[in-house]
């Protein structure tokens, strides 16, 4: 049981991040774990938040939902948590995968307020309504998490796209000092967490200090890779800094895709296809593989007809939004906001390997 727990723990990971422009949910990770009615289990349990994952995943017809989570002080040292779960935690929080804050209050509901990313609720965030409106007027944004089969399901609202944060504040870089913070450290680079606003000075969430403003923050474009149609993976690109795509890039920024494939179409796919550049006129695809690139203009069907843009040898071509980036039939990159109506996802579990007798049946 410890090993499929651990195998659990460790596909939950891969759905959590601190980056916004990855994050497509804000949700207090302890509401969750404290959940009891979800499973009927341990007063305290981390596994349901892969419960939390599979119904969004099942809501927005995605498997690979990414949840910006946030954890207070308090469920990180609940006496409830086995062993495994507090160091694993622990690591969240160390590698900055998760936000942890000494007092929760309204840090939830403000990441999303900053971002506009909608939020996961259980209690839908009572009194908090005349600071945050949109909590009450603006239901698509507002996702409650209730029992149901599987563990878990989501209710009221609807998928978002093209959601724009406050662009003043998230386009800027911001530095905490304490440079090893994992949220706002020099480790971070440009991608970092959303800052806290304390009478309007943006600080450090997780230590309560001013941050330093370091410049702009480079332009981004949020990237998804589709296999057979399904949302498997989403990254950033930020200018200046080009990212590879491949079976399994040398770069250690690359992203590995290889474990989405099978067969012969893994063997068509390089260990570096195709190189992502954003300039200032915009996104670029270079290819760096074998059996080359395609780009289709304004489609996001490889397959509606139009004739693609063929790169080999180091060839590049500009990426338009609407375009569509293939790699080998069926394995597509497009741009977040431009998915195919009609996406076959949703279908995945991070919860396969969960031993069964941490649920309970509903009736």
């Amino acid at each position: 049981m410890r090993f499929e727990v651990t195998q659990v723990l460790d596909a939950i990971e891969r759905h959590l991040t601190t980056e916004p422009a990855l994050a497509q949910a804000v949700v207090d990770l302890g509401h969750v774990a404290w959940y009891g009615a979800l499973d009927g289990g341990r007063p305290v349990s981390l596994l349901r938040v892969g419960l939390l994952v599979d119904a969004l995943s099942r809501h927005l017809g995605e498997d690979a939902v990414m949840l910006y989570g946030v954890a207070s002080r308090e469920l990180l040292t609940d006496a409830d948590l086995t062993s495994k779960e507090r160091m694993v935690l622990g690591r969240w929080s160390g590698d900055g995968m998760i936000e942890v804050v000494p007092v929760m209050a309204d840090r939830v509901p403000e990441v999303a307020d900053i971002t506009g990313l909608p939020v996961v609720t259980i209690d839908g965030f009572p009194g908090l309504e005349r600071r945050y409106p949109w909590l009450r007027g603006v239901p698509e944004r507002v996702l409650h998490l209730v029992p149901g089969e599987g563990g878990a399901r989501i209710i009221g609202g609807q998928p978002l796209s093209g959601v724009e944060g406050r662009m003043a504040l998230l386009g800027r870089v911001w530095r905490c000092v304490r440079r090893d913070c994992p949220l706002f450290g020099e480790r971070r680079g440009f991608d970092q967490a959303v800052p806290r606003m304390k009478a309007g000075v943006p600080v450090c969430p997780r230590h309560d200090e001013p941050l330093a403003n370091g410049g702009p923050r480079p332009a981004a474009l949020t990237m998804v890779l589709l296999v057979d149609g399904a949302v498997r993976e989403r990254f950033v690109v930020r200018a200046g800094r080009s990212v590879v795509v491949g079976r399994s890039p040398d770069e250690p920024t690359g992203v590995v895709i290889g474990g989405h494939l099978e067969g012969a179409v893994a063997q068509m796919i390089s260990r570096n296809h195709v190189r992502l550049e954003l300039r200032e006129d915009g996104l670029y695809a270079a290819d760096l593989s074998t059996n080359g690139t395609s780009v289709y203009r304004g489609t996001t069907s490889p397959y509606g007809g139009a004739e693609p843009i063929r790169l080999t040898g180091g060839a590049s071509a500009p990426v338009g939004p609407t375009d569509t980036i293939e790699l080998h039939a069926g394995v597509v990159l497009v741009r977040a906001g431009h998915l195919p109506a009609g996406a076959p996802g949703g279908q995945g579990t991070v919860m396969g390997d969960a031993p069964t007798m941490t649920f309970r049946p509903l009736p």
